[in-house]
């Protein structure tokens, strides 16, 4: 079974998680520079196969965030030295900007409004899998995460429950390239 952390922007977010009993992981190691022992890594180190990990187990590192890109074949086929992780739910971040901008959005010429938080632009739709937990969980994943982004503290709460529930979303989202 997958244990479920979060990541939050809000402390309002981090309350809901709270009271549902799921840790929220704050620091993560971004770049190689990061790393140190018993550091958890993110995604943004682009760990795609059993070699990265290896390398990283190595290092001292005591949870790795495989890559996005990967799918559920390749997670599950992959050799995971070390404990890993995998984004489950969550608006992933298209860029980083170099200032934060004033404005919340932004709508490119389709009409898809963007969020931007902070000096990050996300994805206008989440990726969604709690109605696929069964054959996730079958890759070998310790932990799956709950990247919650712009979310107000209702939503957080009802995709925690959605989660919990293994039930699917009414709400537009991506797969991503899980399944």
């Amino acid at each position: 079974m997958i244990t479920f952390v979060a990541t939050c922007l809000t402390a309002a977010q981090s309350q809901v998680c709270a009271d549902f009993g799921i840790r929220v992981q704050r620091d993560y190691a971004r770049s190689i520079g990061e790393v140190t022992p018993g550091c958890v890594t993110d995604f943004s180190l682009h760990c795609f196969n059993a070699d990265t990990l290896s390398l990283l187990a190595a290092m001292g590192v005591s949870r790795a965030t495989l890559h996005p890109e990967l799918n559920t074949a390749q997670i599950r086929d992959m050799a995971k030295p070390i404990p890993t992780e995998a984004i489950i739910y969550g608006h992933l971040p298209l860029m980083q900007l170099g200032v934060p901008l004033a404005k919340g959005s932004i709508t490119d010429r389709t009409g898809t409004t963007f969020p931007i938080k902070g000096k990050a632009l996300y994805n206008a739709v989440p990726i969604y899998v709690a109605d696929k937990l069964p054959q996730i969980e079958k890759t070998g994943l310790t932990h799956g995460r709950l990247a919650f982004t712009i979310e107000t503290a209702d939503q957080t709460r009802e995709v925690i429950k959605a989660y919990l529930n293994r039930k699917k979303s009414k709400n537009s989202f991506t797969r991503g390239k899980w399944i």
